[in-house]
């Protein structure tokens, strides 16, 4: 069965492995990354069209058998409990450490700076979409080809420290006249 090769539209990266691989739950190394995609967006559409398309294929059909998919390529956020989700479909893609993702910038330049592309900015994002059934799980995935940043985002990280966060009062009383 062939994969298809999809490009996004605008959508949100979340999870980002794109320049080193992380250790899978089976001890694998893989690029990865999260997707999100509004659920009324042209890309959710267009990736259901795909995906109609490749189960109307005959090769599909007997690679999948006669049940339904257990897992769907667009996975359904509202069903996450993490907020940046809420409203839209994800897709986890990932590729092997063999094969690492393109990683370019709004002006299609290769990234230097790993921190330039982080949780929450939007990207559009190259992926390959394929049908497998191993093991008794059957459905869709998505391979990580490559990722490029559009615009920065809100981090979804939440862990930022401005000079504000920090207050002189609370050392009163902690021995702090004592080191003067």
């Amino acid at each position: 069965m062939a994969a298809v090769k999809f490009t996004t539209g605008l959508v949100r990266l979340s999870y980002p492995h794109i320049f080193r691989p992380a250790e899978t739950l089976n001890g694998d190394l893989k690029y990865s990354a999260s997707l999100i995609i509004p659920k009324d967006s042209d890309t959710a559409k267009r990736i259901e069209g795909v995906v109609s398309e490749m189960m109307a294929k005959p090769e599909t059909k007997q690679l999948l058998g006669k049940a339904k998919p257990k897992y769907a390529l667009l996975r359904d956020g509202d069903e996450k409990e993490d907020p940046a989700y809420m409203g839209a479909y994800f897709i986890n893609a990932k590729s092997n450490e063999d094969h690492p993702p393109k990683v370019l910038d709004k002006d299609r330049v290769e990234v230097a700076d790993p921190n330039d592309v982080y949780a929450g900015c939007y990207v559009q994002a190259i992926i390959s979409i394929y049908a497998y059934n191993k093991n008794g799980n059957s459905g869709f995935g998505a391979s990580l080809l490559g990722i490029r940043k559009i615009k920065d985002g809100e981090p979804l990280t939440g862990n930022f420290v401005s000079d504000s966060d920090f207050d002189d009062s609370l050392l009163e009383g902690d021995g702090l006249d004592d080191l003067m």
